[in-house]
């Protein structure tokens, strides 16, 4: 049976495909934004830009959705957990949450500070409300570069933790098995 809301012992299939899509395009993201800090200016370099822009809004938009649906879920339960896996898990979803929201939101900033109006998926047009400063664009860019290596290593943090649970201890607290498509 399909439980598209969360059970006691898994966070059900709405959850999981935005857990699974977020975490996709979250790699294409920090993939080519890290690409792009490295790129030398160039119309190929504007064409990602677009992209990553749009790729922004798609995740900032889906993990908003996410966290009100996080709201309305049911959690399962975890009171097998150590507290330790408990506080550690809590810490580093609070951060990756964190970032994730952020660093859109560092994108749009910096957007504006670059002398553009920042579009939602082409249909509706948030202009400016700061004016243009190259010095803080630049100082900007260095900050969301950053948040994007911090989120990179939080997410392989996550991403251990995840292979831990399945691989080291044999998901003996259902932590894989509360994630994963299952039959």
């Amino acid at each position: 049976m399909v439980y598209y809301k969360g059970t006691d012992n898994s966070w059900g299939v709405v959850a999981k495909i935005f857990h699974w899509l977020i975490a996709l395009l979250l790699f294409w993201q920090v993939a080519t934004g890290i690409s792009l800090h490295n790129m030398e200016f160039s119309p190929l370099k504007i064409g990602f830009i677009g992209l990553h822009k749009i790729f922004g809004t798609i995740i900032f938009t889906l993990i908003v959705i996410r966290l009100l649906w996080r709201f309305f879920n049911t959690h399962p339960n975890s009171k097998s957990l150590p507290k330790k896996h408990k506080l550690t898990s809590n810490l580093v979803h609070f951060f990756l949450y964190f970032l994730i929201i952020s660093i859109p939101i560092q994108g749009t900033y910096m957007t504006w500070l670059g002398g553009s109006e920042v579009s939602m998926f082409g249909l509706i047009e948030i202009p400016s409300l700061v004016e243009m400063d190259f010095f803080l664009y630049q100082k900007h860019l260095k900050i969301h570069y950053y948040s994007a290596i911090i989120l990179t290593s939080l997410f392989t943090l996550h991403i251990l933790a995840a292979l831990y649970h399945k691989l080291i201890i044999r998901d003996k607290y259902g932590v894989w098995g509360r994630m994963v498509f299952k039959k």
